[in-house]
């Protein structure tokens, strides 16, 4: 009886006190668990190239310090693991996206995109650069950005007809009245970075871990290409990104004013400097399906948060990217991206028929 007193008296006190409730807890959320990082673009591309470097450092980070297993979700330009993570996974907390180009999508009103991304559990986000870029024997010769406005006869290449990169480069071209040629289709931006190099098409877009570790050293350096120009957040108004260093071209606004003499304006550039400041703005989003545990989604933010601080991380970044990219996990970026991603009924109209406008334009791959 003595021994039972005591015991219902230490179970009282417990339950009382902060420090035996600290005790008494259960494991970490995901210890002995085994997080995917879905990524949907395909394997060799920018998106993949950063996302392996994540999940290789992040689960460390993670109470609990959880397997991080990365797998490749494609399809639809990477709108079928948005779509994927927001309607079919469940929110069981063991699935976590790492996407590109879905935030643009939404603003954009693309039909394929059957969920709403603003009610994903958002764990963080970066921002990034994409660089413009185009072979020298393209048309007639490329061998200054400015040799661009006087070609007709060369092609891009895209992943989709409502993909955030084809969008992007067909506006830019028809802001700046430059005929070109279209083909689309391919799984992913290392397919589109072979078809470059084989010559059959000349210009595309690639945002900054590819453009380092492929673009400049099997192109640019060997005298085959040239950049035409970056893509950032907010152009008219924003600085270069220091971590576009050493790239030769300006952002496409400045590209604009030197080679039209006045600055870009129109329904064409509302259209463009949206979708590419919500794209560079949240070039990489990090989220989860809605409704997972608050557990589960605030220690994945403590492992993002804490990759900024990781030697091993930024020193296996340099090597994998020649730069280290910044993840953001506040309140304040996430009420941001909840904000940027509800499309505008006006642009959803306009982007309906520029899309149909390019399906009667393109060659399909």
């Amino acid at each position: 009886m003595r021994v039972l007193r005591l015991a219902t008296a230490l179970t009282a006190l417990c339950a009382s006190a902060d420090a035996c409730l600290a005790q008494t807890t259960a494991a970490p959320f995901y210890q002995g668990k085994q997080l995917s990082l879905i990524i949907n673009l395909s394997a060799g591309g920018p998106t993949d190239t950063e996302g392996r470097l994540v999940a290789r450092h992040l689960g460390r980070h993670i109470p609990g310090n959880p397997t991080i297993v990365p797998r490749n979700m494609t399809g639809a330009g990477g709108i079928v693991a948005a779509n994927w993570l927001g309607q079919v996974a469940p929110p069981d907390g063991l699935n976590l996206g790492f996407f590109s180009g879905v935030a643009s999508a939404s603003v954009m009103g693309v039909p394929s995109l059957k969920t709403d991304i603003a009610n994903y559990s958002f764990a963080g986000s970066g921002w990034g650069v994409s660089v413009a870029f185009i072979r020298k024997n393209a048309g007639s010769g490329v061998n200054a950005p400015e040799d661009l406005m006087r070609q007709k006869d060369f092609w891009i290449g895209g992943l989709a007809i409502d993909s955030d990169k084809d969008l992007r480069m067909r506006l830019q071209l028809d802001l700046l009245g430059i005929p070109y040629k279209y083909v689309t289709g391919y799984p992913g931006a290392a397919d589109v970075r072979l078809a470059i190099q084989r010559g059959e098409v000349q210009m595309t877009a690639e945002s900054l871990p590819s453009y380092r570790a492929s673009v400049e050293p099997n192109l640019i350096a060997t005298g085959d290409a040239i950049a035409l120009w970056l893509d950032i957040a907010n152009e008219a108004s924003a600085p270069r990104p220091k971590k576009a260093e050493g790239i030769k071209a300006t952002t496409f606004y400045d590209y604009f004013l030197r080679v039209k003499g006045k600055p870009p304006e129109g329904l064409l550039w509302e259209a463009f400097d949206i979708t590419n400041t919500v794209a560079r703005g949240y070039e990489r989003i990090m989220v989860m399906p809605p409704g997972v545990p608050s557990q589960a989604l605030a220690d994945v933010k403590t492992g993002i948060a804490a990759l900024a601080s990781d030697p091993d991380f930024l020193k296996d970044a340099m090597a994998t990217m020649r730069f280290a990219p910044d993840y953001e996990t506040g309140a304040e970026f996430e009420a941001t991206y909840k904000r940027m991603v509800r499309p505008d009924p006006r642009l959803i109209a306009f982007f309906k028929d520029y899309i149909e406008e390019g399906q009667k334009q393109s060659k399909r791959k």
